[in-house]
């Protein structure tokens, strides 16, 4: 959410939108799929805003629900209707990133796990800090992702088309596995039940540990890239700002102009 929002605030979200295409798509249909399997209502289907309005109006939408798609999908269960297609969505865009994975992701995984302590820092990022110590090792960790997954990217050889769909698929995936333009609560009780159903699974099957162990480096790589993404998104938006601060302008302003 914090990526696509840092976007969506120095370029227009339609742009973002169109960028990240693949998983808007999956995204959406996704959660339309689980409004229908619980009886509930879709008014309209359209992934993108392509209607003219006032700058008020277009800043009004980018403050308050930065004119993402504008499908009106209601489930029909008022509390666990919208959990359940949040909860359809987020498996969806999770089943598309394995199989992308799955097809294309050997030569960028590999790259990224033989980069320098990645393989152990994937064990020390196992497990939830206990104490300030652990807390601080675990900061330290993050660190150590970026610096891995910048030099990973560094390294890619970006001529070959699996290695930049890989990428881009995944980004589109990640990202948009945050809410689109629908309640954040029931995201989020989806990610929790998502949790007790893997949790579940991983103490009633012996065999599921060892599907967790193949996915971990994946799963480190997708947290690592939304990392690195959010500094690289960080230091442009500051970037800016000090552009406006010495120029005497305002920053919402100036990005506005860049809009």
């Amino acid at each position: 959410m914090g990526v696509y929002r840092l976007w969506a605030g120095m370029v227009k979200p339609s742009r973002v939108n169109w960028a990240l295409l693949p998983g808007t798509i999956v995204a959406e249909m996704a959660y339309i799929f689980g409004c229908l399997i619980t009886g509930g209502e879709i008014r309209r289907a359209k992934l993108m805003d392509s209607s003219t309005t006032s700058s008020r109006t277009s800043r009004h939408l980018s403050k308050n629900s930065l004119a993402e798609p504008t499908t009106e999908a209601s489930p029909k269960l008022k509390h666990l209707g919208p959990i359940i297609a949040a909860l359809i969505s987020l498996i969806a865009c999770g089943a598309g990133i394995i199989i992308t994975h799955t097809l294309l992701g050997k030569p960028v995984i590999e790259k990224f796990i033989t980069q320098s302590d990645t393989a152990n820092l994937t064990e020390r990022l196992k497990h939830l800090p206990g104490s300030t110590a652990q807390f601080w090792d675990q900061f330290s960790a993050q660190l150590t992702l970026l610096h891995n997954m910048a030099s990973t990217w560094w390294e890619l050889d970006w001529l070959n088309w699996r290695v930049l769909l890989f990428v881009y698929l995944t980004t589109c995936l990640t990202i948009r596995l945050a809410p689109v333009r629908r309640s954040l609560r029931a995201t989020l009780a989806a990610v929790l039940l998502a949790a007790g159903i893997i949790a579940l699974l991983g103490l009633a099957w012996k065999g599921f540990d060892s599907i967790i162990e193949q996915l971990w480096p994946l799963i480190i790589y997708l947290w690592s890239t939304l990392l690195f993404l959010l500094w690289v998104s960080l230091m442009i938006r500051g970037g800016i700002g000090l552009i406006a601060a010495l120029a005497g302008k305002d920053l919402s302003t100036t990005i506005s102009s860049h809009k």
